[in-house]
């Protein structure tokens, strides 16, 4: 999990997260989102809204950590909702959540 949060600092630090449901949703409607990260206590409705969009768009959707891990990573209280922009560190990510759920 830390390698996984790590990643997202550096992507934090590139300028490539969109942080937040309202810029994750506008950058997976954008195409420019390569995955979407939602933390696992994200409230029932923000979950549907931004599920339906990822699927309408074609943009794959993690479950990672809870809100205040995620905002720690990123220097921020809590954070619910975070589209990555990057494909390189988008792949990176998939490969590290896809193995640790086989």
């Amino acid at each position: 999990m830390n390698n996984l949060l790590n990643l997202l600092g550096i992507a934090r630090k590139a300028g490539k997260l969109a942080l937040g449901f309202t810029a994750a949703s506008l950058a997976v409607k954008k195409g420019q989102a390569v995955l979407v990260l939602i933390a696992t206590d994200t409230s029932p409705h923000t979950k549907e809204k931004i599920e339906r969009l990822c699927r309408r768009h074609q943009v794959d959707i993690f479950y990672i950590a809870d809100r205040n891990e995620l905002g720690r990573a990123l220097g921020r209280t809590s954070q619910a909702v975070i589209g990555l922009l990057s494909p390189e560190i988008g792949e990176a990510l998939k490969t590290q959540l896809t193995a640790r759920t086989e």
